[in-house]
């Protein structure tokens, strides 16, 4: 069989024109795959980064029954925060920052125009350790809500703009406390949000939670944490955790849970790929098929006088194999160096792109594992070996005299 290897580099190197196509098909298709990983891998972690950094956080802790009658916003489902249930969550392996929130509705007015709006009470001396992001979802012109400010307000970007509102303007909220008594209070606006969540810039307000408690009559409660984990692939063993540790009264959901658009939009990049992944790899194989036939009539006498001398027939099958395993390693090899470096390169420089509904400029930075890099690899070395199998078979079934009596 070594000789029947050594053959088939040879043969590889003979006919250059033809290896080198065949091996620029397979560098090509596995430089763009990395490539289209890359690029899908840093859109995917820039749009998570929105969501988890931005507003979500990893997990969210509510009371049993909050998140099915969101559209409520059910404030009567709430919760203590007290210092030793917040050191109860952090201390879960994993936590590294927890905040409490409080989500309410009501009406928001400037004094001549009424709507009503959902908000969020935040805890700003914990809010931008679970969410680092969530002051670069502030318009030019605004300013993060602060601790200990109680008497300012964030708008949605489109409520704002609805009403005509600037920085430093006041605005009148309104809302009803879980056993119906009735509150307002005048707020001076900070700044203007966006989001990549349409209804979020017409509709959500954001409060410093002192104001939303004593809004809603609600000192000393809240309707959720949100917690920050070390890293997302720990994301369904802290859930768990976090469930354990607090029992039934309590649920537990992930961002994927909470954020079902952006899950889904990640989910139709990856499918994408995988729909550009197929098509690079049947050029490939298209291309890889067509050699090998090529190769069979062009030395139809060659194979011929190889079977006449001796050379048994599944030795011919072994050659033309090891012929497309030897550019499916080179090629692929090739390929997946290059598609690393131009991963490399585009992820040191960045790209500043801008993502619908957030302010100012997002730097994506491609990425894509060593060990898809391998795969990708080891795909074309095998789909090399697969379309030659037909070449081959053709080659070892030639009739050696009619071989050597063709022209």
């Amino acid at each position: 069989m070594n000789s029947i290897l050594s053959i088939a580099v040879r043969n590889v190197g003979r006919n250059r024109r033809r290896s080198i196509i065949t091996g620029i098909s397979i560098v090509f298709g596995v430089a763009m795959l990395t490539v289209v990983r890359g690029f899908t891998g840093g859109l995917a972690e820039l749009m998570t980064a929105d969501v988890v950094d931005g507003r979500t956080g990893a997990i969210q802790v509510h009371r049993a029954g909050f998140v099915d009658s969101i559209e409520a916003v059910p404030t009567r489902l709430n919760m203590p925060d007290t210092p030793e249930f917040r050191q109860k969550l952090a201390a879960i392996p994993h936590v590294v920052a927890v905040t409490a929130r409080v989500q309410f509705n009501g009406l928001v007015g400037n004094g001549s125009t009424q709507t009503m709006f959902i908000g969020r009470g935040l805890d700003m001396a914990s809010e931008e350790q679970t969410c680092p992001k969530s002051a670069a979802q502030i318009s030019e012109g605004g300013t993060p809500l602060k601790a200990g400010e109680n008497n300012t307000v964030l708008l949605g970007v489109e409520l704002g703009e609805a009403f005509n509102t600037k920085v430093g303007q006041q605005v009148n909220v309104q809302a009803t406390s879980p056993s119906g008594r009735a509150n307002a209070l005048d707020l001076t606006v900070r700044g203007m949000t966006t989001s990549s969540i349409p209804y979020e810039n017409k509709r959500v307000v954001a409060v410093p939670l002192a104001a939303a408690q004593s809004l809603l009559g609600l000192e000393g409660r809240v309707t959720e944490f949100a917690l920050r984990i070390d890293d997302l692939e720990n994301l369904d063993l802290v859930r768990t955790s976090v469930r354990d540790a607090l029992g039934p009264e309590y649920e537990v959901h992930s961002w994927k849970e909470l954020a079902p658009f952006q899950r889904d939009l990640i989910a139709r990049f990856n499918f994408v790929l995988g729909a550009i992944g197929m098509v690079l790899f049947v050029i490939v194989l298209t291309s890889i098929i067509n050699t090998m036939l090529m190769s069979v009539f062009e030395r139809v006498r060659e194979i011929g006088t190889m079977l006449a001398v001796g050379v048994r027939r599944r030795q011919v099958m072994a050659m033309f194999l090891y012929e497309a395993g030897v550019l499916g390693i080179i090629g692929g090899l090739m390929g997946g160096i290059m598609g690393r470096v131009l991963v490399f390169i585009v992820h040191t420089k960045g790209i500043h792109i801008s993502l619908s509904g957030t302010s100012g400029q997002n730097i994506l930075r491609p990425h894509a594992t060593m060990t898809f890099t391998l795969v990708a690899v080891s795909v074309a070395i095998l789909g090399a070996l697969v379309a030659a199998v037909w070449p081959a078979l053709r080659a070892s079934r030639l009739n050696p005299v009619d071989a050597l009596r063709s022209a």
